[in-house]
């Protein structure tokens, strides 16, 4: 049985355990502890450090690249616009192809407003071409009408046949140099091409992009047909590339670069965040064919894109530059994750130490709380006080704990707790369906009684009262749920699963019936009133656990069992209005009982609230064993 003056305990397994020690627990936590914290911050900027190292290169990088094409396509748009206009005119007749003065005329005016095209030629189905071109100085003079005799440049001409719109054509070369161009036919009408205008663009302005771009950049640009030859480099900038053996369109192995040269072996990385970098390539180029780090002195990185659009093959447009230029800030990096390292190492052993020595006064506190987890509040002794300021707080705040347990204690249900954790079951306070026994009690008149009392009479008249019924209730497995003004709702078999919970609820009925005539007798020599009390019992389905909002949720029952009880608990004045204490059950109550209770047939009622009455039951004594037998032997 139950009692509220009991500590309440937690059930703890039989078999002994092994223990830590506090002092090894409190050392290795600490140290655990500093470990994670400082370890894991470390961890996490030194590897946003070098994230955020490997970000800025690849933005930058994206940033050169960008730069690149958007001047290169800045370029070639010159020359595609000026063969655009070019056809646009002659397609209106502001020109003829035999007119030398007004053809040279439209070709000038298209070549002055394209200051990176080199020269504006239209050539015809004979292969004759004529035009302008830009001299050294930046003049323009006329080109005079010549039958195209390179038979490099007749097979270009021949392939545009088959286009009939703008088109890049392949690299052209003659003694001047090696030039790009873009062609667009030449047509009224609709009718078929009657020429095309061309455009060339000279490769060593190309080369001069490059070159601004690897001054601004601090790298080394370059422009690849494919990944086999050099279109453009800063070094074909030189004017005297000529003379240094290197020319546009010459094949990596040959060009003189030793990073070009090994751009065929290069082993592509995925350091760089992809949606960042725009399709751009990061690859690692090692001269001494060791590919085991970044920043070697023989280590190069290269970053390319492809770029199409401008002839047979998509163009390579990127530039290289030596890895120690990160290497240098990733070491730096990894310096300071030594330096980190060490530190937080000397803190580990520190916090080892601390723990150790903070493990005495902490014994102390463990078994004071343990009587707390145990509910024998009164045993617990307030801790002493610390030189040391936490555990001196901790002391402190413990005190005010105790302080403030001992206060809040009054208001739980102990006897609720102690079920809840001798359970020790998962998830026992999850609402959930069960049978239990349902008692309600109420005074009888006790408004009219309370307005002859003060206020201060009524609160201690119902706190002896209450004692009385949760004593009797406890003392019989039961839980009391709450106090309705009153009366008293308890119900028994929940949360443990009681055996027999109605016979335990009608033996709780009585013994409140007991006590309540014995503080009656008591009441009249002390000039006290004498209380009279119904209490209705039913059995029946209900919903049990933790029921309410987030904040603030009780440990109930619901249904319609507990609506019967109470409707039990108001028939009492009907079927005993001058008894002192009524009991009044439900048939469902009294066919769980046995031959020991006493039970007087009350007839059938219609509650209110259900359709069908019920059978009632008034509870007289509760016979013991030897009772039961001396009546059995006199009948015989």
């Amino acid at each position: 049985m139950d009692s509220s003056n009991e500590p309440l305990r937690f059930v703890r397994p039989a078999e002994k355990r092994r223990r830590i020690p506090v002092a090894v627990i409190m050392a290795l936590s600490f140290g655990a502890l500093v470990f994670l914290s400082i370890g894991g911050v470390l961890a996490l900027t030194v590897g946003a450090n070098v994230r955020n190292t490997l970000d800025l290169l690849g933005a930058q990088s994206t940033l050169l690249v960008d730069a690149m094409e958007d001047s290169l396509r800045a370029e070639m748009g010159q020359a595609e616009s000026a063969v655009t206009g070019v056809s646009q005119l002659y397609a209106q007749g502001e020109f003829q192809i035999d007119d030398d003065v007004a053809m040279s005329a439209a070709l000038a005016g298209a070549l002055s407003g394209a200051r990176q095209v080199t020269a504006m030629l239209i050539c015809t189905a004979d292969v004759v071409c004529r035009g302008v071109a830009r001299t050294g100085d930046g003049k323009i003079e006329p080109l005079p009408p010549e039958a195209e005799k390179s038979a490099q440049v007749v097979a270009a001409l021949a392939e545009r046949r088959e286009f009939n719109r703008l088109l890049w054509g392949s690299f052209v070369a003659n003694e001047h140099g090696l030039y790009a161009n873009v062609s667009m036919p030449l047509s009224r009408g609709g009718g078929a091409p009657q020429g095309w205008a061309i455009a060339a663009v000279e490769l060593e302005r190309l080369s001069e992009i490059t070159r601004s771009l690897s001054a601004r950049f601090g790298t080394h640009a370059f422009i690849l047909d494919g990944d086999d030859r050099v279109i453009a480099d800063e070094r074909l900038a030189d004017p005297n590339a000529v003379k240094s053996g290197i020319a546009p369109m010459m094949p990596l192995a040959t060009f003189g670069d030793p990073v070009l040269a090994a751009y065929s072996t290069r082993r592509v990385g995925g350091q760089f965040d992809a949606e960042r970098t725009r399709d751009v390539e990061f690859s690692e180029i090692n001269l001494d064919g060791r590919d085991d780090d970044w920043w070697g002195d023989d280590a190069y990185v290269a970053i390319t894109r492809k770029m199409s659009g401008y002839g047979e093959r998509p163009w390579t447009i990127g530039a290289y530059f030596r890895g120690s230029q990160i290497g240098g800030e990733v070491e730096r990096v990894i310096g300071s994750a030594l330096l980190g390292l060490a530190a937080m190492t000397a803190a580990v052993i520190v916090a080892i130490l601390l723990g150790s020595r903070l493990s005495k006064p902490i014994k102390a506190i463990a078994g004071q709380a343990t009587r707390v987890a145990d509910f024998d509040l009164e045993g617990v002794t307030p801790l002493p006080r610390s030189w040391i300021k936490e555990l001196d707080d901790q002391a402190s705040a413990f005190n005010a704990m105790l302080i403030g347990l001992r206060a809040f204690s009054t208001y739980i249900p102990r006897s609720l707790v102690a079920k809840l954790v001798r359970t020790g079951e998962i998830g026992i306070a999850e609402p959930r369906e069960t049978i239990v026994t349902v008692m309600f009690t109420d005074i009888a008149d006790f408004t009219a009684l309370s307005e002859q009392m003060d206020a201060a009479a009524v609160s201690k008249l119902l706190n002896r009262h209450f004692a009385i019924l949760c004593r009797a209730v406890d003392a019989h497995g039961g839980t009391v749920d709450k106090f309705l003004g009153d009366g008293m709702m308890a119900f028994f078999g929940a949360p443990d699963r009681l055996k027999g919970h109605a016979a335990a609820a009608v033996r709780a009925a009585v013994q409140i019936r007991e006590d309540l005539a014995a503080d009656n007798r008591s009441a009249v020599l002390e000039g006290r009133p004498a209380l009279r009390v119904r209490i209705g019992i039913h059995t029946g389905p209900v919903i049990v656990g933790n029921i309410g909002a987030s904040d603030r949720v009780n440990y109930t029952i619901i249904g319609d069992t507990v609506n019967v009880s109470q409707r039990l608990q108001g028939l009492g004045k009907e079927l005993a209005p001058e008894a002192a204490t009524t009991i009044a059950a439900s048939a469902e109550t009294v066919s769980r009982l046995d031959e020991r209770f006493e039970t007087m047939p009350a007839g059938r009622h219609r509650l209110r609230g259900r359709g069908e009455p019920i059978e009632v039951f008034l509870v007289g004594d509760v016979l013991e064993a030897s009772s039961i037998a001396g009546r059995q032997a006199g009948a015989a």
